[in-house]
């Protein structure tokens, strides 16, 4: 905390408490914090994520079904059989939309898209459905930091979407599926919450999904995909399945995502220390005297009557950021004067 040299703290009479009030940009999530995420931030790019789309054939057309007598029916006279008859066909390669970065309500920075245009004229009667996926790829993410990874996003959908979350080496190796909205997958590691204005918020505990996906790689013949939970080099994906209608007129689909929290980035920084100042207050209507300081941390308790000559009495570990003792706890006989400061232990 103190790096090489010491800090020498005096009793301090008074305290005075000034508040200390940051305005974010990024909402707050205190699930998040308390598990050491970090909020991706959207508030100036897209920080370090990016985005890519799929293309897909859908064939269309025009069939008519008929009846036909088949005289050769056998000993019990006509069959009627059914005819399909193609009128016309025609068909259409299309391309999912990108992930957008965009302006979400109390102006919040997100992530919307919405479905392909539709394009399948009413006289059709039938096409091939396709869902094109359009895919939202993190930065590399380090899970050795930590056993309590998780993601957690929101997102607000129309049924023509549907979401999932894919994990992987992204080295050219297979995407792995650790959850579908609609199949439900998700073995026990993913709960969802409802939330307001429409939103739903998913907690995937990256962990625990790492270990069951593994189980399943193992015992379906395929060993050498596992991946370690505790790697420094794992991509998530987040990936919006587009099923809206095809049929001209039909009402666009659309899909917001918000909040994502993730661990850290490979390469990031640990976040600084907070350096914890240890403080020493006396209460000499109650005769006590409080320490202050880093939970975890080891002080000595020194004890001087002309502020030349120091004697250390006690030494202790802080096991909540305060402890309170009575003053003659550490000084048996009281003097006319005393002082106290608190030392960190080397």
């Amino acid at each position: 905390m103190f790096g090489r040299y010491h800090k020498t703290f005096f009793a301090i009479i008074a305290v005075i408490i000034i508040p200390f009030i940051y305005h974010s940009k990024l909402s707050s999530n205190d699930e998040a914090v308390g598990l050491g995420l970090r909020q991706v931030d959207l508030s100036n790019d897209m920080n370090g994520w990016s985005t890519a789309t799929q293309s897909k054939t859908i064939e269309y057309g025009k069939w008519t079904s008929s009846m036909v007598n088949n005289p050769n029916g056998g000993a019990w006279g006509g069959v009627i059989d059914f005819v399909t008859t193609l009128v016309w066909e025609d068909s259409r390669t299309v391309r999912s939309n990108e992930f957008r970065r965009t302006s979400m309500a109390g102006g919040e920075k997100g992530f919307t898209i919405n479905s392909i245009q539709p394009f399948v004229p009413n006289d059709a009667s039938n096409y091939t459905q396709q869902g094109v996926n359009s895919y939202l790829l993190s930065p590399r993410i380090d899970l050795s930091r930590s056993s309590e990874d998780h993601l957690i996003f929101q997102y607000k959908r129309d049924s023509g979407f549907n979401l999932n979350v894919w994990i992987g080496k992204n080295d050219g190796s297979l995407w792995q599926s650790i959850w579908d909205l609609q199949q439900g997958n998700s073995g026990g590691n993913v709960s969802i919450k409802s939330l307001l204005g429409g939103y739903s918020e998913v907690m995937i505990d990256l962990d625990g999904s790492i270990v069951d996906l593994n189980s399943r790689l193992i015992s379906n013949g395929f060993p050498n995909e596992v991946l370690d939970p505790q790697t420094n080099n794992i991509y998530v994906v987040i990936v919006a399945q587009d099923n809206a209608s095809r049929w001209i007129g039909s009402i666009p689909q659309t899909l917001q995502i918000k909040s994502i929290w993730t661990p850290s980035y490979y390469g990031d920084e640990k976040p600084d220390a907070i350096e914890i100042e240890p403080m020493v207050a006396i209460n000499y209507e109650l005769d006590t005297v409080t320490f202050s300081g880093a939970i975890g941390k080891t002080y000595e308790v020194q004890v001087s009557k002309n502020l030349k000559d120091w004697n250390v009495t006690h030494s202790f570990t802080l096991k909540e950021d305060s402890d309170t003792y009575p003053i003659s706890y550490f000084i048996q006989e009281r003097p006319r004067r005393s002082f106290f400061r608190l030392r960190e232990q080397q």
